[in-house]
């Protein structure tokens, strides 16, 4: 655990931290929920106290990664010029600590309420540690904290999501096999009673994002984008367009962040995206992209489209988005905004609604997975 700690792994603390909880937890399955009592064991097991002793008595110092530990300030080097360095130095060493220590905290907390949710639910726990969980937070809204919070939810979202969308994707019809069919008609004296078909083949699905990086959504746009960086790693055939009010694809921004470990900022997303005011442009983006990309689109394509529909009052192009739904096998739109805003002012998702296979609005986790499990239930249904 210090070394995670010192080094800044986050995946590795994640991990810990669901192992902490395991061993140390005192959870067991369908007891009444004790989320304070695991939470103060599982930190007395990590020693907190004595693995920031040890990191400053060894000289480390939590990295300062993106969204872990650090302080916002520079490293330190330099600091060594001048009389006073070395208590600089020590303080932002001592702070930087202090900060990952906290992080850990969180972590271990986190790691008690989902072993908790997973075994008696949301609602007890909201209901009994009086808690708003991860997955309940507003991502447009949410802190740094609570960001650092949901981040760590992101990977299992993405994956279950990459599931659900690669057996929506409409499967090639299977065709009769001539030959296996006589062989069976042996039997019926050459009459085909039962006739057999050839196995079909598995969907290859396209997954295509058109996610809106104007600045009324830019606090879910970096979600959006830590969300579709994770799912590039998981499908072989996913296509990612920013708008604002231009179009532009970042597919190849999206796969280079992915390979480089590192988060996509909506700066570099929406750079190419903004033809002149950078105010959003729907019926401008739909009208381009359905004469620019939407020919490309077959019935394997799967289109999530992520934004709240503020036209600024312009021509929604509506003909232009049914033209898209037309081509693809299904569209579905991601609304951060609430609903009950929608087709107020300029909110033009009552436009857009009707061509939809689904419209939702997802401004937490919990809301998001809501999403994924109605498509389990439609695609079980067909």
């Amino acid at each position: 655990l210090r070394h995670a700690v010192g080094a800044g792994d986050r995946t590795l603390l994640k991990l810990l931290a669901d192992e902490y909880v395991r061993r140390f937890g005192g959870l067991e399955p369908g007891r009444p929920v004790a989320g304070v009592f695991a939470t103060i064991a599982v930190n007395q097991a990590a020693d907190l106290d004595g693995i920031r002793a040890s990191l400053l008595e060894s000289g480390e110092s939590p990295v300062q990664a993106e969204g872990f530990g650090g302080t916002g300030g520079g490293s330190g080097s330099g600091a060594g010029s001048g009389s006073g360095s070395a208590g600089l130095q020590a303080r932002l060493a001592a702070a930087r600590a202090d900060r990952g220590v906290a992080d850990v905290r969180a972590e271990l907390r986190a790691a008690v309420w989902r072993a908790l949710v997973a075994d008696r639910g949301a609602q007890a726990v909201r209901e009994t540690m009086r808690v708003e969980l991860p997955e309940d937070m507003d991502i447009v809204t949410a802190s740094a904290t609570e960001q650092r919070a949901m981040a760590a939810a992101i990977g299992p979202l993405a994956q279950r999501l990459t599931y659900v969308l690669a057996r929506l994707a409409v499967r090639r019809r299977r065709t009769m096999s001539i030959r296996r069919t006589m062989q069976r008609a042996m039997g019926t004296g050459g009459v085909p009673f039962r006739l057999v078909t050839e196995p079909a083949r598995p969907p290859r699905p396209e997954i295509v994002v058109l996610a809106d990086m104007s600045g009324s959504v830019a606090a879910f746009s970096r979600f959006t984008l830590d969300l579709l960086v994770a799912l590039d790693s998981r499908l072989n055939r996913l296509r990612v367009f920013s708008f604002v009010d231009g179009v532009a694809d970042i597919t190849e921004l999206v796969r280079e962040a992915r390979g480089a470990g590192r988060r996509l900022t909506t700066r570099e997303a929406a750079r190419d995206a903004i033809r002149w005011s950078g105010s959003s442009d729907y019926g401008y983006v739909m009208r381009q992209f359905a004469r620019e990309y939407a020919p490309r689109l077959t019935r394997r394509s799967v289109v999530l489209v992520v934004g709240d529909a503020r036209s600024n009052y312009g021509d929604p192009r509506v003909q232009a988005f049914a033209d898209i739904c037309e081509r693809a096998g299904r569209v579905y739109w991601l609304n951060p905004e609430p609903r009950r805003f929608w087709n107020e002012g300029d909110s033009v998702i009552g436009r857009y609604a009707p061509l939809c296979a689904q419209v939702r609005e997802c401004r937490t986790l919990r809301q998001i997975a809501d999403f994924v499990e109605s498509l389990t239930v439609s695609s079980a249904g067909e």
